[in-house]
């Protein structure tokens, strides 16, 4: 996103900086430009039209521009018929206290258009007067200047002046400016000067910037030179190779060129620039503008026309006034396209809504917004319109609609971009939102709008000669499921690709003459080292070594959780905690809103690494967990009487010596049924709660998702993490409803929400 330049960066100064200090180019920029003319001035012969060549209306017949210099403009140069001599201006003197400065230069009145002035001082000194952050700067400077004026009597005549001048040797010691100043005709623009300009000084080391300051009336031309320290990349402005400082205002342009200075990293050089510039505009803080944007600065619409399919585009000025005024508002866009390669023409007209075309906020704080349009759909043979909707969309760019065969069925869609204003020049995707789709049916003769994962639905169904229904149907019986646990690896299985459970149901032995418990640990868990998870009965002998022939032994069952190879390992706190977020679900941060939203991802999963608040397992013991259970079907029949069914509970040990506990259940809200999972882990020093919601459907993906990643966290015994108490954590839903505070009440959350939906339906209905 386009980020707004913090331009006077002397108010966040430390003030007990020593002179010379770089700073950090990414945080704050100071904006003294320093220009050399004899440079600035080259001609740039560009037409006064868009950037992409587009016919610009409001100079529909105007010659292309005069170059800046090089050849002057017609009204620039003597007649030829009256061979009218030009104006000999006689050269001025004067000075003034560098104090005064800026304030001279300001209320100079020039005697032509067209001037220059040679400003020398000597014993300079400044400094910045202390002052508050929201008061205007002040500066003290010390030092008489000395100002020379000549006139001239074009802008060619006056570069090749001032290019004589800065070829000048300069005493040693003596601070030497050059300052002009000069109108743009009728056909220049902001963005032909900017493109003169790019042309002639952007390189490498030194790139040429321009912003929008003081709301948008003024606009700065300025190139940097950078350098490098510690790594980091800084940009000075006070320096003889920044070349370009330059302010455009009401068309008339105020250059200052920076000659000689006493040592190179003279930081109060800064304040000259400040002081001077400051008077025309307040520029403490301004947005970067590129070609697109320069364009919208003179000019107040714009029509576009393009093949393929043929589209053409008519745009406004966005907003009068201010900053936005540097972007165009489409009013409407024109597409004749095929729907199919041999198939009828169709004309697609796109208006902004009548309501909206006096918007003022179009392009709030930069970003683009859905905007209504009302779109007709006409069939261009027999002139019949097939469909009138309206439609929201965010249209930047002329190729921001386009037309694919989305789901492969021979017809012509509808993609729409929704493009966020960065540069300008390039639709960028997905910063703001993602697009929008619209699927042409043939049997209602209609665009349809459709999400992602409808389109990739009807895509499949085609495939499959099905209709969406059935393919829907189909995708939910054939859905993967990730992380369903196996009870056997496969050969080729590596270990550490799987998490393993130890879970409480047990497989009856009954142990055969030879037998030991490392050899029946070998037989079930792959493993001798597992025996010690083997149960014998009350009255066995105690001594591991000895088994009875005929002895009944109870083996727990072993689970095995294939890891996400795509897993993005998030929630990461050095030393202290990770959780996998495993790849292709929706994942969102645990807080005390838990919700279901049925417009989001189909597999809603919570998480939330927080500090330990009960620093222990306190369902370690068998009696604490069947207390858990008999407090949570409480819950769900006082909570959701009638509401609640296959409430289920789960506990397994796991490899690292902690227990993962979860319990799922099925809510009905009337409506339809929503699938609540819960799993959470106690560790060291902190703990991990998953929580996972949707519309239920015919498989177990989000139980065990949910399950592998509350088994997934890891503890590394290192500091607690996320804290717990009076610092601002929202508390769980539900928490005073029960005996475990620590813990979401998903019953609860359920009633919150599906129950305010049933009192609201009832008061409407009354």
């Amino acid at each position: 996103m386009r980020k707004a330049l913090n331009i006077n960066t002397l108010k966040n100064r430390d003030k007990e900086s020593k002179p010379g200090k770089l700073w950090n180019k990414k945080r704050e920029r100071c904006i003294i430009g320093i220009a050399v003319l004899c440079l600035l001035l080259t001609a740039c012969g560009v037409p006064s039209g868009g950037a992409d060549g587009s016919k610009d209306l409001s100079a529909e017949n105007s010659s292309d521009m005069e170059t800046l210099s090089g050849g002057d403009s017609a009204e620039d140069q003597p007649d030829p018929e009256t061979k009218e001599e030009l104006k000999e201006w006689p050269v001025e003197h004067d000075s003034c206290t560098v104090q005064g400065l800026s304030g001279y230069l300001y209320e100079h009145t020039s005697a032509s258009p067209y001037a220059g002035a040679e400003i020398t001082v000597k014993d300079y000194q400044g400094e910045r007067l202390s002052d508050g952050w929201d008061e205007p700067a002040t500066f003290q400077f010390a030092g008489e200047a000395d100002i020379t004026w000549r006139y001239y009597n074009s802008l060619a005549e006056m570069e090749t002046a001032l290019d004589e001048a800065a070829r000048q040797e300069t005493e040693d010691g003596l601070l030497r400016f050059l300052y002009y100043t000069f109108p743009l005709t009728e056909n220049d623009h902001a963005l032909d000067l900017y493109q003169s300009l790019k042309r002639d000084f952007d390189e490498k080391g030194h790139p040429l910037r321009v912003w929008g300051v003081d709301r948008g009336k003024m606009v700065q031309f300025m190139q940097e030179t950078l350098k490098e320290e510690d790594g980091y990349e800084y940009g000075y402005l006070q320096n003889r190779n920044s070349k370009i400082n330059l302010f455009l205002k009401d068309r008339t342009a105020f250059g200052l060129t920076l000659l000689n200075m006493p040592t190179e990293d003279d930081e109060t050089l800064e304040y000259v620039f400040e002081d001077v510039f400051g008077r025309h505009g307040e520029y403490s803080s301004g947005w970067e503008l590129d070609e697109e944007n320069l364009y919208w600065i003179d000019h107040e619409e714009r029509l576009t026309e393009l093949e393929d399919p043929k589209r053409s585009f008519w745009e406004v000025r966005g907003i009068d006034e201010g900053i936005m005024s540097y972007f165009g508002l489409l009013m409407e866009a024109d597409y004749e396209l095929s729907l199919t390669e041999d198939g009828r023409m169709l004309s697609l007209h796109f208006e902004l809504s009548e309501d909206e075309k006096e918007l003022r906020y179009y392009l709030l704080n930069g970003f683009c917004m859905d905007e209504p349009y009302d779109m007709t759909v006409t069939d261009l043979v027999t002139g019949k319109v097939l469909q009138e909707r309206r439609v929201s969309l965010s249209i930047e760019l002329p190729d921001t609609i386009t037309y694919p065969d989305l789901n492969g069925d021979g017809y012509a869609d509808m993609r729409v971009g929704a493009p966020a204003h960065v540069n300008g020049a390039k639709a960028v995707e997905d910063d703001y939102t993602s697009p929008t789709y619209l699927l042409w049916d043939p049997q209602t003769e209609q665009f349809e709008r459709k999400t992602a994962k409808e389109v990739e639905n009807s895509r499949r169904a085609v495939a499959n000669g099905l209709t969406e229904e059935e393919q829907e149907e189909k995708t939910k019986r054939e859905r993967s499921d990730t992380f369903a646990p196996v009870q056997e690896l496969p050969e080729w299985a590596d270990p550490e690709d799987y998490i393993k459970l130890v879970g409480e149901k047990m497989t009856e032995y009954e142990v055969q003459k030879g037998d030991c418990l490392w050899r029946i640990s070998e037989r079930f868990y792959g493993s001798g080292y597992e025996w010690t998870k083997i149960v014998r009965a009350e009255n066995a002998p105690e001594n591991p070594d000895y088994l009875l022939v005929g002895e009944i032994i109870w083996i727990p069952e072993i689970y095995y959780i294939p890891k996400d190879p795509l897993s993005r390992g998030g929630l990461r706190s050095e030393g202290s905690f990770q959780i996998e977020q495993p790849y292709g679900f929706a994942h969102y941060f645990l807080n005390g809103d838990l919700t279901y939203s049925p417009w989001k991802e189909e597999n809603q999963i919570h998480s939330l690494p927080i500090t330990n608040p009960v620093g222990e397992n306190p369902f370690h013991g068998p009696e604490a967990w069947e207390a858990f259970q008999a407090e949570a079907i409480r819950c769900s029949e006082e909570l959701c009487a009638g509401k609640v069914s296959n409430l289920t509970f789960e506990k397994y040990q796991m490899e690292d010596g902690c227990d993962l506990y979860g319990y799922s259940f099925e809510y009905d809200t009337g409506e339809e049924i929503i699938e609540y999972v819960d799993f959470f882990k106690f560790s060291y020093a902190n703990m991990s709660e998953v929580i996972g919601v949707r519309e239920q459907e015919p498989n177990t993906v989000m139980l065990n998702t949910v399950r592998y990643m509350a088994a997934s966290f890891t503890d590394y015994g290192g500091k607690p993490g996320m804290g717990w108490g009076d610092d601002g954590t929202i508390p769980n839903v539900g928490a005073d409803l029960w005996d475990y505070p620590y813990l979401h009440n998903l019953f609860e959350a359920a009633r919150e929400q599906f129950e305010k939906v049933d009192d609201s339906a009832e008061e409407s209905v009354s």
